[in-house]
């Protein structure tokens, strides 16, 4: 028999700040997270905007690691799941920071007593969103009684920039107006606009949960996992793939498409994404297209980490029946990539919400949240 899986705890930190009061205030307040960079010389730079965590970050590790260890904190809280715990987790590389030699995985492990499974993932900007559907399944198969799972990123340093830059993929310019620097399914997208933070979930089997008396925030009910093996850069352009893999994950949770409320899209603001994610969404929802908003106009592009918040900003949604909107209306959307943004400040009575990832290499993901 397959166990039920919920959440009962969620971590984030993001350009709004530390915590997931100050991800969901942001995201409520309608204003952006994404800012002008004022490094020394970076004036003339091509790429002026980014949206890095406000807050100092502190503590040991490299960066990525600092952020994850915070998100990891906040969602365990002080009272715990019982038993063996496991981790899940996509944690981004050092950059130019010096990696010290060690796991990530392995340094949580002994931190926060995880002795149960590990699972790790590089798949891109889909791995967080990978590494939770691992997660989700050892529950929901019995192996393990509950996970931590998520991922932490950033690459808002010169080299991540420029990097991405030279791929194509950044938006330029809008130095006096970051706030429009990323606008995903809109006319003339200019590109992603790279940001950082991190975020985690604590999955449990539910009447574990309801037995020791924990708050349950949602429920999670599918996942899958796919690949276009397309480019090493763009989705494939008919949206098949990315479609299947959204078809896979209602499969998985016995959903049928008219029993989605919401989408919480991956949205880079990018054309090849834009337009294939759009593709495959009309695919699967036909004219009857569920609400979408699109984070990364807020709060950046996270990279594998990106699933992950998106994830928890799903959790609060149904936790706090409100789907808050992130960009204008259908005023200024692209024609060839329409999707039914939520208007603002949001949509009530939201009874479940879709989360797919579509990241570099073709990988694609998808996660399934109803109300706990």
């Amino acid at each position: 028999m397959k166990q039920r899986v919920v959440v009962t705890g969620v971590g984030a930190v993001t350009g709004y700040g530390i915590g997931t009061d100050a991800l969901w205030t942001g995201l409520l307040s309608g204003r952006s997270a994404l800012r002008a960079v004022k490094w020394a010389g970076w004036e003339s730079a091509p790429v002026q905007v980014a949206a890095p965590v406000p807050e100092e970050i502190s503590g040991s590790g490299w960066r990525n690691l600092q952020m994850a260890r915070i998100a990891l904190r906040e969602a365990l809280g002080v009272e715990r799941p019982n038993g063996e715990g496991g981790l899940a987790a996509a944690i981004g590389w050092p950059g130019p920071e010096k990696n010290e030699g060690e796991d990530s995985l392995d340094i949580f492990s002994r931190e926060f007593s995880l002795t149960g499974p590990q699972v790790e993932s590089l798949a891109a900007c889909a791995a967080s969103t990978q590494v939770m559907g691992e997660a989700f399944r050892l529950i929901r198969d019995g192996e393990a009684d509950w996970m931590v799972a998520g991922g932490a990123d950033g690459r808002v340093h010169p080299g991540g920039l420029l990097g991405y830059d030279r791929l194509g993929a950044l938006a330029r310019g809008f130095r006096d107006r970051p706030a429009e620097a990323c606008r995903p399914f809109g006319r003339e997208p200019g590109g992603f606009v790279v940001g950082e933070g991190a975020a985690f979930l604590v999955l449990e089997e539910k009447s574990l949960a309801e037995k020791r008396g924990a708050k349950i925030h949602a429920e999670i009910c599918g996942a899958a996992e796919g690949c276009d093996a397309f480019r090493i850069t763009d989705p494939g352009e008919d949206g098949v793939e990315a479609a299947f893999c959204i078809e896979s994950c209602l499969k998985d949770a016995g959903a049928g498409a008219g029993e989605v409320d919401a989408v919480i899209c991956h949205g880079t603001g990018t054309p090849a994404n834009d337009r294939a994610e759009a593709k495959a969404l009309r695919q699967v929802f036909g004219e009857r297209q569920p609400w979408a908003n699109a984070p990364k106009s807020r709060i950046g592009h996270l990279s594998m980490a990106c699933g992950a918040v998106e994830s928890v900003i799903a959790v609060l949604s149904l936790r706090e029946d409100f789907f808050p909107s992130t960009i204008s209306g259908s005023g200024m959307q692209d024609p060839e990539c329409v999707v039914r943004m939520a208007p603002a400040p949001g949509v009530k009575k939201i009874g479940s919400v879709l989360k797919p990832s579509f990241g570099f290499g073709g990988q694609n993901a998808c996660l399934l949240f109803r109300r706990g």
